[in-house]
């Protein structure tokens, strides 16, 4: 998932947060209510918001999402906050265009360097001991 693991992953987490309520009062700090980008950066900010809430990790309430679909998540959603401007008509707003391309480009290289899980047991440790059981039997190995 990531090449490089710098960022630890309640980092990325906080991160998240404060990128998801800044998408949501982005429109009315800068001034671009009235623009195409206003309904893009408050959806942004809840759907931040939400992978956030939902993902298996360290910040994480409900424990739905998985680290690799968080991962995929958050590398479409930057992938979406570049080409959003240009999709949505909002490349003339121009401090909508240059917040969308850099959080966008931010976001991309954040995921790359987050120290994401490598296996696939949930953060809270509740996958351990399952190694003690024969495969397939479901009973505990001698």
């Amino acid at each position: 998932m990531s090449p490089v693991r710098l960022v630890p992953w309640f980092v990325h987490a906080a991160i998240e947060y404060a990128a998801g309520v800044f998408f949501v009062l982005a429109p009315f700090v800068f001034d671009f209510r009235d623009e195409p980008a206003f309904p893009v950066f408050i959806a942004v900010g809840v759907v931040v918001l939400a992978v956030a809430l939902l993902s298996r990790g360290p910040a994480g309430v409900v424990d739905v999402l998985p680290p690799k679909v968080h991962a995929a998540l958050d590398y479409l959603l930057g992938f979406f906050l570049i080409l959003a401007p240009f999709l949505f008509g909002f490349d003339e707003v121009e401090t909508a265009l240059r917040l969308s391309v850099f959080i966008g480009v931010a976001h991309i290289v954040l995921t790359l360097v987050t120290a994401f899980p490598l296996d696939a047991e949930p953060a809270d440790g509740a996958g351990v001991g399952r190694s003690d059981r024969s495969p397939g039997s479901g009973a505990p190995s001698p």
